[in-house]
């Protein structure tokens, strides 16, 4: 049980140190980090891992805010069909095998470590402000919902995606992207989780253990969002890239090839 506890809390801060960094939800590294170690069911950390985002976020957001560095309006417009999204994806999430949400889910987080590490944010920065049509708002709008589904069916709050469509299609420099995607993740998580709610209950969950979470991924929010709004997010990437990569393909291989 002591094992069980440190590796929850080792989990939770690392998810804390990804979201504050570049806005990525706890699919990227919490669910790969528990298979690692513990045999769980792959659909009760779907549910976990949205309500772990659910906190982790909120501890990002008071960082981000502090530094003005949230478009509140922009976000609030984008989370509406997100959540609609979300709501729909968690409950087509039940219908999918655990190897192959097990499969999807390290590709994600694989997937999500190469764009980090490419992504080139000084082409994209538009310093203090947005420019972007109504038609790019609109696309933004519509994209949000198939976002929020991907995060209720596969459990990823859709930082990392709300962050791309925020700097690709409505132009956001670098920072408000990485804090409007984070107020984002707060709401497709919230509804996300509560609509897991049952059926992790239904699973006998030990719900202390998310308590523990929580605690690492608060921590390691706070200090990583005060770093990132410190350092450039360009050499952060390169290494959280190269991490969460590693990550994905070895919880691929562990759990699903051999």
């Amino acid at each position: 049980m002591v094992s069980e506890i440190l590796i929850f809390i080792l989990a939770g801060f690392a998810t804390g140190i990804i979201t504050g960094l570049v806005g990525a939800s706890a699919i990227v590294i919490f669910v790969p980090l528990i298979l690692l170690f513990l045999d769980y069911n792959i659909f009760t950390l779907i549910g976990i891992s949205l309500a772990l985002d659910v906190f982790v976020s909120l501890g990002a957001l008071f960082t981000y805010k502090r530094y003005e560095h949230i478009d509140f309006k922009t976000g609030f417009y984008i989370s509406i069909l997100a959540v609609v999204g979300a709501i729909v994806g968690s409950y087509v999430s039940k219908s999918i095998s655990n190897l192959n949400l097990l499969g999807i889910t390290s590709l994600i987080t694989a997937f999500t470590g190469i764009i980090l590490f490419r992504r080139k944010t000084n082409l994209y920065e538009v310093s203090n402000m947005k420019t972007y049509s109504k038609t790019k708002f609109w696309i933004a709008i519509i994209a949000s919902f198939f976002v929020g589904f991907l995060g209720g069916s596969l459990g990823a709050a859709g930082g990392i995606t709300i962050l791309l469509l925020l700097i690709f299609i409505l132009n956001f420099e670098t920072h408000s992207a990485i804090g409007t995607s984070i107020f984002v993740m707060f709401f497709i998580a919230l509804f996300g989780s509560i609509a897991h709610i049952y059926y992790i209950n239904q699973i006998g969950f030990k719900w202390g253990l998310l308590i523990f979470a929580i605690i690492g991924g608060i921590l390691g929010s706070f200090f990583s969002a005060k770093m990132a709004n410190l350092i450039k997010e360009k050499n952060l990437n390169k290494v959280v890239g190269v991490l969460l990569f590693l990550l994905g393909i070895a919880t691929f291989l562990h759990r699903v090839v051999l």
